[in-house]
């Protein structure tokens, strides 16, 4: 262990033990406490002033859709430039971020139906056919609802759907979530139980990698037929079960923060979200130990080009190039390490996400550092803050601070899932 992690972790120890009361079991450096987590006074006041500075970004709407703010905002003189595309990920994210607010006291019952009204509207305007099915779409104006790219997206829409669900249960139903389930076709998107996207007019198979899990997971909860994306025995089930689903991960790809964490906030998880967030969680506490180095690793936006990439943890290599940054295009010039050691970043929302589901020492650093430099002068949070600089990228995304304002309700909430939150009525 290099010098400066034995004094971080040293010093990390007090505030931690702040989170409990007394009786409560207490976590040793870098263990996640067992059980739901009792916040003190202090630390609820410093998560609600983060939940109210990332839901100012969801109050800047400037389109005819209430509910939705721009998806990404960048500082343009004295306004602010914006992009306006929409995936149906970041859909359900406003859905989730909405819910999240009411239920920690941010907005009132008005509010939240007037936005999550214009949700729907959304949605019943952002949509697209396939041979006369139709679909949500795969990238529509958010400030219009019109199609900028026709198409569907397997993944974007199995985040929809979990939080449709979501929202479908801590309202009673009142939005009609299952009738507008029902007035999509999408069997018509599964060809022999595979997933599949529809691009260009043709389908081809969904390319979920990592995320195939809580996209699975997301039409289970309508009952849409497909096969599961594993079909070995379920990952907890013994240490032989365990190893069997890390060899299939090896074989996938990069495992991140999301959406494994984003699952057990909305959902409670599943033993693959739990699995691959411990495994996870070991490495990166394992790559502070030995480099000093803060990792939090997810997905997202960057300010220069490619402009996102996904940042993971490659079980298949056993060196400092496991953790990955790789691009949302792919090109040779984006596949260096000088790319990678320039973008690599400490991700805001996973941050957040990792302090609310494994809280720890070593979490609560993460929650620490990304308040301290992650935080927008206005509208929410950065992505995260670049390891090689020190910096947070410029821009500032709808998903981070609808991610932040999710993991702050389930924390809040006595680490219950959204979809077990109770919304009270005014």
């Amino acid at each position: 262990m290099k010098p400066r992690s034995r004094v971080l972790l040293a010093a990390m120890t007090v505030p931690f033990l702040l989170l409990v009361h007394t009786g409560q079991p207490q976590a040793k450096p870098d263990e996640a406490v067992e059980g739901p987590v009792v916040v003190d006074a202090e630390t609820r006041e410093r998560l609600m002033s983060d939940a109210r500075h990332a839901w100012s970004y969801f109050e800047r709407v400037t389109g005819r859709f209430a509910g939705l703010p721009a998806i990404n905002i960048w500082r343009q003189g004295a306004s602010y430039g914006s992009y306006d595309i929409a995936t149906m990920w970041d859909t359900g994210s406003i859905i989730l971020a909405t819910i999240s607010a009411r239920s920690i006291g941010l907005i009132d019952e008005r509010t939240f139906e007037r936005r999550i009204d214009s949700i729907m509207k959304f949605l019943d305007r952002a949509t697209t056919t396939y041979k006369g099915a139709k679909l949500p779409n795969f990238r529509s104006n958010s400030n219009t609802g019109r199609s900028i790219e026709a198409g569907y997206d397997a993944t974007d829409t199995g985040r929809l759907f979990a939080a449709l669900y979501v929202l479908d249960r801590v309202t009673g139903g009142k939005y009609k979530a299952e009738a507008r389930m029902k007035a999509w076709n999408i069997s018509a998107t599964v060809s022999d139980g595979a997933l599949q996207d529809i691009k260009g007019g043709k389908l081809s198979p969904a390319q979920s990698n990592i995320y195939r899990y809580y996209v699975s997971h997301g039409y289970g909860l309508w009952d849409i037929p497909h096969t599961p994306p594993y079909a070995g025995p379920a990952p907890d089930a013994n240490d032989a079960a365990r190893a069997r689903f890390l060899d299939e991960l090896r074989s996938i790809g990069p495992i991140s923060s999301e959406p494994s964490l984003n699952e057990i906030v909305e959902l409670g998880g599943s033993p693959y979200a739990r699995v691959i967030a411990e495994t996870l969680d070991a490495a990166q506490k394992k790559r502070f130990a030995e480099t000093g180095k803060l990792t939090s690793v997810s997905e997202g936006p960057i300010d220069q080009e490619p402009w996102f990439t996904y940042q993971g943890y490659d079980l298949s290599r056993n060196d400092e190039t496991a953790w990955t940054v790789y691009s949302w295009i792919t090109d040779k010039k984006w596949a260096t390490p000088e790319f990678a050691e320039k973008f690599r970043m400490m991700s805001a929302k996973a941050a957040f996400l990792w302090f609310a589901t494994y809280p720890s020492d070593y979490t609560r650093e993460l929650w620490n550092a990304v308040r301290e430099k992650a935080r927008a002068e206005k509208f929410g949070y950065h992505a995260g803050i670049y390891e090689t600089s020190g910096k947070a990228p410029t821009s500032i995304d709808v998903n981070t601070n609808a991610t932040i304002l999710s993991a702050i309700a389930y924390l809040l909430n006595d680490q219950r899932p959204l979809v077990e939150i109770e919304l009270a009525g005014d």
